[in-house]
């Protein structure tokens, strides 16, 4: 199955034509392995017992963090950001472990908008208690000076919300794909790099008789891939839309450190899928190998689809070095990039120029 395939025709496919309604998921959701401790906007503590919690906008600046059952929800303060996850089309929440024992929660809405609730497993710190005492008794005074006009605190007001103004997943049309496989040598002069280790992609292609076939892959080479960007984008493909969740993981080669691992719950359209680090604030480290894993989940348990691959981030060569400095990736053209085997960056800016 040939991967640049699918996407010159995802490609071509999302110029021609555009979905004209959006499907929306269930509320997003975290799971808690132990209590966290957050603001609420008021500024008192508020602590959140271990457990699955439901997470929804509650203002421009706070996220409502609701229990599952029939237990009432927590407001707590969140900061206002953005993010450039554009092919997200129903929310989206996470948690990421920060240094010093920090945790945050992060909610990611359709349009661009983001909510960061910045929590501790750390308990809150009492002030110490300190003994009032009353002052003595002043004397009268002869004249008492008329009190300066009060004048009012200013009014915050809350910023502008963003337009919700979502472009679609690049859609690919379902059926054999084989029938529209196609070599692109001509437009793609890729050249494979020479590293030391050779990773292998796995794509899961299925098409059992009396089931609907699966397709699902990452847009990967057969080998590790290379990027000279310390937050890329990457991207992963499904024939066929889903009911069920998919997870989106990021580790390093050994499994040692996980630096992503969000649900995107379900229905999950059909088409390429971007994964921008720095929405996730993901950065890779120079010569060091990562996998890409999605995971579709199954109805029942041992029935998930895994499809993986290789990624891993060098210094560039001295004819893309300036490429590197460009001020947005849409600028960068994309032949340099596949000549210097930098595969990543191709596809990356190939996407870019379609926005």
């Amino acid at each position: 199955m040939n991967i640049l395939s699918f996407l010159r025709l995802g490609l071509l496919w999302y110029l021609v034509s555009l979905p004209t309604a959006l499907l929306w998921a269930a509320p997003p959701n975290v799971v808690l392995s132990r209590a966290l401790h957050f603001s609420s906007p008021d500024g008192t503590p508020i602590t959140i017992e271990p457990g699955k919690y439901f997470i929804e906008q509650a203002g421009p600046s706070t996220m409502r963090v609701i229990p599952e059952g029939d237990k009432p929800g927590l407001t707590i303060q969140a900061e206002s950001l953005t993010h450039e996850q554009y092919e997200l089309f129903s929310p989206m929440a996470l948690t990421r472990p920060q240094k010093n024992e920090e945790v945050l929660i992060e909610l990611l809405l359709p349009g661009g908008i983001r909510l960061e609730a910045r929590g501790s497993t750390k308990a809150p710190v009492e002030p110490p208690k300190i003994a009032v005492v009353s002052p003595p008794p002043l004397a009268p005074l002869t004249q008492v000076p008329e009190a300066a006009e009060s004048v009012p605190p200013p009014v915050p007001t809350s910023p502008p919300s963003m337009q919700e103004n979502i472009p679609a997943t690049l859609a690919l049309p379902t059926g054999d794909s084989s029938a529209m496989t196609k070599s692109l040598d001509t437009f793609f002069p890729y050249h494979a790099p020479q590293v030391s280790a050779q990773g292998t992609r796995v794509v899961v292609d299925e098409q059992e008789p009396g089931k609907d076939p699966l397709y699902l892959s990452v847009l990967s080479p057969d080998h590790i891939g290379l990027t000279m960007f310390e937050q890329p984008a990457l991207f992963w493909f499904i024939a066929q839309l889903t009911s069920q969740p998919v997870d989106v993981m990021i580790m390093d080669e050994g499994n040692t450190q996980i630096l992503l691992d969000v649900r995107m719950l379900p229905p999950i359209r059909p088409g390429i899928h971007k994964v921008d680090l720095k929405d996730y604030g993901i950065r890779l480290q120079l010569n060091t190998t990562y996998q890409l894993k999605i995971v579709l989940q199954g109805l029942n348990p041992g029935e998930s689809h895994t499809t993986n691959g290789w990624i891993m981030r060098v210094s560039p060569s001295a004819n893309v070095a300036n490429l590197a400095n460009l001020p947005s990736i849409n600028a960068t053209p994309t032949e340099p990039l596949l000549e210097a085997g930098l595969w990543y960056d191709a596809i990356w800016a190939l996407s870019e120029r379609l926005h």
